[in-house]
């Protein structure tokens, strides 16, 4: 690091003419290590996480603007190079081939929120008053398969994954809450079967694991049914709540070969403007992946298998639910919560609990009671897991739900934990084959849509056109689109990418699959407070092969480079990877920009061979001419005296002056600080105390005479400085009155009449003003106040009397007591005599 400025640049810059100014001894340094401190700087083609690394952004094209045919796109189905685009908010069915957006139907009067591919075929979920699924035949219509009377609309369609020409279709509709199992039968007579009749409003979203395993989101209770197929089951099917949503409605479901399921809610009361929470602004370390326990290589611990005929628990009594209001609004509204039709259960809490409980009174207990074995295997399934666990750190807890949309009151299950309270925000939950729950993201959005890229999370929310990254593994998350649209209802992932449809505007967007090839990171504007000397930059990166990171900066004087020039950005100077050092040994690297007082530096990130550079920490020294300390207040006083209670003795004044001050340094040295006083008139000051590193002083005034003084407080940085540079700061304080001294009566004279007798004098103090005259004859309780002659207590010197009267014949001993201001009190005895 230069030591100095050189003489030319400190003329100009700090005014100094003939000497380059002393330098601070303590360099500051301007540390950018977490998402909060990153989060001011401007991203080009560059994201940043939420643990503090800069990335090079994924690329994003937009292929189609719907304009004023619609405003919201609700689902994406891509069939070979076509792609349909299922529109609202009146139904309309688009498809796009090449470069070319076409309208192919329009269904006045009717919705369609939902597509899948069919064999080669589009189907898609249309609703109306009488909803239906339809497919699009080769002449370019929609014809319908099958009607749906009994359904109000078709929320999401799964097509099954069974081997055979003719694999069935799973339907969720609303707002009767029924999932439908559509047969496509050769012989051209469809046949649609009720699998799950849910006590919810709707069945939203659908996701298959396997031709035999279903699972299905509601809203209403937030409630996530595995749908299995049994052949000796009334539906065809076994259904079972496998999760219980703190938000009142399941958005998105995701379904992974292994049978982790990922679940997004949409609780559209809790989607509001701005990040859920302050951004990340210390480091809290990273997720570590599970290391393999000692003794067994490499190889991951064997998770324990599940048994294959452990008894479910038997689902709650379906409670009937009276039939919702028709909801016509978009599944996705237009940046407001969900509109006032928005379907609803009908059945108020109270009277659905105690149907309930009625029903379960009727019908018994359950009669699927597991046996011993099947206890026994419990057990042991249970304590493997926990071993388990145990090894890896990775068993979660799945959270408690603490209520639903319809108000019902919270229940315990007997000898369990208190339910938590609600959140704020929507999440979205990873249950694992096994049942155990974790929140692996959550913010204040609506959770719409959810796909799985290579490992990660592509998260899809509304109402600020977020999309985000999400990295379960180490819990990273990343805004990786911020589109115009303020909804993205949908993704698809092709081979070219995740296809994203917006709404409020209708836009189709595509999200490749590669990073930017380069990009830029501007970070915030940096205050070293004065003009100061740059020092040298440190900066940890992970740069992989073919990439590389170029650092430039910049300084100025005014705080935002366009209102007035600032110094040309540097030459960059451009980091490459070093495979025989360390990412986590911070490269150093010169700040060529000239001394000021604010600084800027840009990062210009390139990739290589797909993959980004990661930048995780920029710290910049700087230091400042060593400047004077401040002291920026100063005052001393009394405590307050305590006046004294019925039948009490004043209590004695405090001698004890506080002394208080306020300081602070410039450039961040230690202070130390000085006492000294100076009497009234007088020209030296006296040391009080020296070396104080406190803010706070208690002067114990009995060692100096009464009187007048100023006070003075001096802060040096003696202890940062060499003595050639060391600056010292002064304060005095206002006038203070040391006082210590009881005021005194003086002429106290008695005159007897009868039995009375009559005291007067003269209260007298040297500094402080009378504050009471009181007396007290004999024994009594209690001092009766006297009044000075002039009726107000007001100066230094009060005339009294006061004429004491019924007195009893003899010796009467009167204590008189005198107090000033300060509460310094004195007292004085006079004996008087009645005669009989």
């Amino acid at each position: 690091m230069r030591r100095l400025f050189t003489i030319a640049s400190a003329a100009v810059l700090l005014g100094a003419a003939a000497a380059p100014p002393a330098l601070a001894i303590r360099p500051g340094q301007f540390i950018q290590t977490t998402e909060a401190d990153f989060e001011p700087g401007e991203n080009d083609n560059t994201v940043v996480t939420n643990l503090g690394d800069i990335k090079l952004a994924t690329g994003i094209t937009s292929l189609a603007e719907l304009g004023e045919d619609a405003s919201v796109i609700y689902d994406v189905a891509a069939i070979g190079d076509t792609i349909y685009l299922a529109a609202g908010p009146e139904g309309k069915l688009f498809k796009r081939v090449g470069d070319e957006t076409t309208e192919v139907a329009a269904l006045p009067n009717e919705q369609v929120f939902c597509l899948a591919q069919y064999g080669g075929k589009l189907l898609a979920g249309v609703s109306g008053k009488t909803s239906r699924l339809a497919e699009l035949n080769d002449a370019g219509e929609l014809v319908t398969i099958i009607e749906l009377p009994d359904a109000r609309y078709v929320w999401d369609i799964v097509v099954s994954e069974e081997e055979g020409p003719n694999p069935p279709v799973y339907v969720a509709t609303g707002t009767e809450g029924v999932v439908y199992r559509v047969a496509l039968g050769e012989d051209g007579q469809p046949a649609a079967t009720p699998i799950l009749d849910a006590n919810q409003a709707n069945i939203l979203c659908l996701s298959m694991l396997n031709p035999g395993v279903l699972y299905a989101g509601a809203d209403t209770d937030g409630l996530i049914y595995r749908l299995t197929a049994n052949p000796d089951a009334e539906t065809g099917f076994d259904s079972f709540v496998v999760f219980d949503a703190p938000e009142p409605e399941i958005g998105a479901l995701l379904v992974l070969p292994d049978g982790t399921l990922y679940a997004g809610t949409a609780d559209a009361d809790q989607a509001r403007p701005g990040r859920l929470g302050e951004l990340v602004e210390e480091e809290v370390g990273r997720v570590a992946p599970a290391e393999a326990p000692a003794g067994e290589g490499e190889a991951e611990p064997e998770q324990p298998p599940a048994p294959d005929d452990l008894p479910e628990v038997p689902p709650a009594p379906e409670e009937t639910a009276a039939p919702a209001e028709a909801a016509e609004a978009a599944a996705v509204a237009p940046t407001e919560a969900a509109p006032a039709d928005q379907p609803a259960a009908a059945v108020p809490a109270q009277e659905e609990d105690e149907a309930a409980d009625a029903q379960s009174e009727e019908e018994g207990e359950p009669d699927a009671e597991p046996t011993p074995e099947q206890r026994d295997r419990l057990r042991e399934l249970v304590r493997a897991r926990l071993e388990a666990a145990r090894k890896s750190g990775a068993l979660s807890a799945g959270p408690s739900r603490p209520g639903s949309a319809s108000a019902r009151p919270a229940r315990r299950a007997q000898g369990g934990a208190p339910q938590e309270g609600p959140k704020e925000g929507n999440a979205v939950y990873r249950i694992d084959p096994e049942g155990f729950v974790a929140e692996v993201f959550r913010e204040s959005v609506m959770i719409l849509s959810i796909v799985n890229d290579d490992g990660q999370l592509i998260v899809a929310t509304g109402n600020e056109g977020q999309v985000f990254r999400v990295d379960p593994s180490n819990n990273e998350m990343t805004i990786i689109a911020d589109v115009e649209p303020e909804q993205v209802p949908a993704l698809l992932l092709t081979p070219k990418g995740v296809l994203m449809g917006a709404a409020n505007p209708a836009e189709l967007l595509l999200l490749t699959g590669e990073t930017a090839t380069s990009g830029a990171y501007s970070g915030p504007i940096l205050d070293a407070g004065q003009v100061s000397l740059w020092g040298a930059m440190h900066l940890t990166a992970d740069i992989p092969a073919g990439a590389s990171v170029a650092v430039a900066t910049r300084s100025g004087n005014v705080e935002d480079p366009e209102e007035a020039p600032w110094s040309k950005w540097s030459d960059p100077i451009t980091l490459e990877p070093q495979p025989d050092a360390s990412p986590l040994q911070p490269r150093q690297l010169e700040v060529k920009a000239p001394p000021a007082r604010f600084l800027q530096y840009r990062l210009t990130l390139t990739g290589g061979d797909g993959q980004t550079p990661v930048v995780g920490r920029v710290a910049t020294a700087y230091v400042t001419p060593n400047l004077r300390p401040v002291v920026s207040t100063f005052k001393a006083a009394y405590p307050e005296p305590t006046p004294p209670q019925p039948g009490q003795e004043e209590t004695e004044a405090s001698p004890n002056m506080t002394v208080e001050w306020e300081a602070s340094d410039p450039n961040g040295d230690r202070l130390l600080f000085t006492l000294a006083y100076q009497p009234a008139g007088a020209e030296r000051w006296i040391d009080l105390a020296s070396d104080l590193d406190a803010l706070t002083y208690e002067w114990n005034t009995r060692r100096a005479p009464d009187g007048w003084y100023l006070l003075r407080v001096t802060a040096s940085d003696k202890l940062d400085n060499p003595p050639d540079m060391v600056l010292t700061a002064h304060r005095r304080s206002a006038p203070v009155l040391v006082d210590t001294t009881a005021p005194t009566l003086e002429d106290v004279k008695a005159a007897v009449a009868g039995r009375a007798v009559t005291l007067s004098g003269t209260a007298v103090d040297a500094f402080s003003p009378i504050q009471s005259i009181a007396y007290v004859v004999d024994d009594a309780e209690f001092y009766e106040p006297i009044l000075p002659t002039d009726l107000i207590f007001d100066s230094t010197r009060e005339a009294w009397s006061v004429t004491i009267s019924d007195l009893s014949p003899g010796d009467h001993v009167i204590i008189l007591r005198v107090a000033d201001v300060r509460g310094n009190t004195g007292y004085h005895a006079k004996i008087v005599n009645i005669r009989p």
